[in-house]
C-alpha cells in the first residue's frame, strides 16, 4: 500500500477545497483505517467552507461526516470492527472508544487538523465510536445516508413518536426535502396514521418527492393554507436551515403540536417566538443527530426503509470524484434534486 493518499482540504474560509497527500499516521488506541468507497456532500460542509459556524480554530483541516467504506487496518483496543468489515462512518457518537483526533502531515510538513469522523479523503481515520456496521440490502451508493441524514431525519421522527399511540390520524408538516428532510418524510411514511405534507422551494426537490410517492408537496405553506383552508399541524419536522423556517413551522402546529428542528442556521441567528404560543401549550426542540444510539437506531432505521417499500434509485444523488468535489458543494448549494456524493472509485475495493 502506498504511504500516502489524497484528501479534499479547507485551507481558507470561502475559498475552494485543496486536494492534498497526506501520510498515513500511525494508529492510537481506539482509531480505526477506513478506505472510502463513498461520502455523502452535506450542508454542514458548506457552512463551514463559507464561514458560517463562526470562528474556524482549526485550519487547514478535513471535511465531511458520512461515508462508507471497508475497514483496513484498526488500532489498539478496538474490539467493535475488524478489518475486511464495511461500514458507515458517521459523525454521531455511539458505542466504543472516543478516540483522540488525528493529525496528519502533507510531505512538506504542512499539518492538517482532522475531527473524530471525516470523509473527503481516499482512507479516514475514524474514532471507534463514529464507526458502525453497514446496514445490507441497500445500494452501496446509499449507505452514506446512515452516516447524518438517515439518523439525524429518521432519528428526529422515530425519537418523538415511536412510542405514541395515535388517536387519529395525524398531520405533519415537514418543511425542507434535502437529505434531512427527505429522511425524515420516509420515516413518517412508515406510520399508517400520518398524513405528510412537505414544503419546499426547489422545484427540482419538489419532483423528487412526487417520485417517491408524496402526493401533498407545496413550494410554500402559503400555497398549502389557501388550499386547506389553515389547517394546522400535528407535528412539524423542519430541516430547511433558516431560523424564518423554524419560526415559520411553530406557527404552523396546532395549540397542543410540537416542532422538531434540526437545522442550524448561521452562527448568530437567533429564532423568535411569542411566548405566549408556549403558553398555550404548543411545544418546540431541537434535534442532535436524531437523538437516539446510532449503533441500534441504524438497524431501526434500514429496517423501516425496508417496509416502505421505496425506490433507493430515486434516493441517490450525482457522484463527483475526489477531484471534483468543488462541484458537488455547488451542486447541493443549488439546491439540486438528490444528494450528492463523492464517489472514490473501486480500485482496490
Amino acid at each position: 500500500m502506498s504511504t500516502t493518499f489524497q484528501a479534499a482540504v479547507l485551507t481558507k474560509i470561502n475559498s475552494p477545497l485543496e486536494i492534498l497527500e497526506l501520510k498515513f499516521p500511525k494508529l492510537k488506541s481506539g482509531q480505526v483505517l477506513i478506505q472510502n468507497r463513498f461520502s455523502g456532500i452535506c450542508r454542514s460542509q458548506i457552512m463551514e467552507v463559507s464561514g458560517q459556524r463562526g470562528e474556524d480554530k482549526w485550519l487547514p483541516h478535513l471535511l465531511g461526516h458520512e461515508g462508507f467504506g471497508i475497514v483496513r487496518e484498526i488500532g489498539p483496543e478496538v474490539k467493535k470492527v475488524s478489518p475486511g468489515q464495511k461500514v458507515v462512518i458517521s459523525w454521531i457518537k455511539g458505542s466504543g472508544i472516543d478516540a483522540l483526533n488525528p493529525l496528519f502531515t502533507t510531505g512538506e510538513g504542512l499539518e492538517v487538523n482532522s475531527g473524530p469522523a471525516t470523509t473527503f479523503s481516499e482512507f479516514s481515520v475514524v474514532s471507534e465510536n463514529r464507526v458502525f456496521k453497514s446496514p445490507e440490502n441497500f445500494p452501496e451508493e446509499l449507505i452514506p445516508q446512515f452516516g447524518c441524514a438517515f439518523l439525524t431525519g429518521g432519528g428526529m421522527v422515530l425519537s418523538n413518536l415511536r412510542t405514541k399511540k395515535m388517536a387519529n390520524k395525524q398531520l405533519g408538516l415537514v418543511l425542507g426535502f434535502g437529505g434531512v428532510g427527505t429522511a425524515a418524510a420516509l420515516l413518517l411514511k412508515s406510520f399508517q396514521d400520518f398524513e405528510v405534507v412537505i414544503i419546499e422551494e426547489s422545484k427540482a426537490r419538489r419532483e423528487s418527492a412526487n417520485e417517491l410517492g408524496f402526493t401533498h408537496v407545496f413550494s410554500h405553506l402559503a400555497q398549502y393554507r389557501e388550499n386547506n383552508m389553515g389547517v394546522l399541524f400535528d407535528y412539524c419536522f423542519e430541516s430547511a436551515g433558516s431560523v424564518n423556517s423554524i419560526q415559520e413551522g411553530f406557527q404552523s402546529i396546532k395549540n397542543d403540536g410540537t416542532v422538531i428542528f434540526a437545522s442550524h442556521p448561521k452562527s448568530g441567528d437567533l429564532v423568535c417566538i411569542d411566548p405566549y404560543e408556549l403558553i398555550k401549550g404548543k411545544t418546540i426542540k431541537g434535534t442532535w443527530g436524531g437523538n437516539l444510539p446510532p449503533d441500534s437506531a441504524i438497524i431501526e432505521i434500514s429496517d423501516r426503509l425496508h417496509d416502505t417499500k421505496v425506490n433507493y434509485n430515486s434516493l441517490i444523488g450525482p457522484k463527483f470524484t475526489l477531484e471534483n468535489v468543488n462541484q458537488g458543494l455547488s451542486y447541493l448549494q443549488n439546491a439540486e434534486r438528490r444528494k450528492p456524493l463523492i464517489d472514490f472509485g473501486d480500485k482496490n475495493w
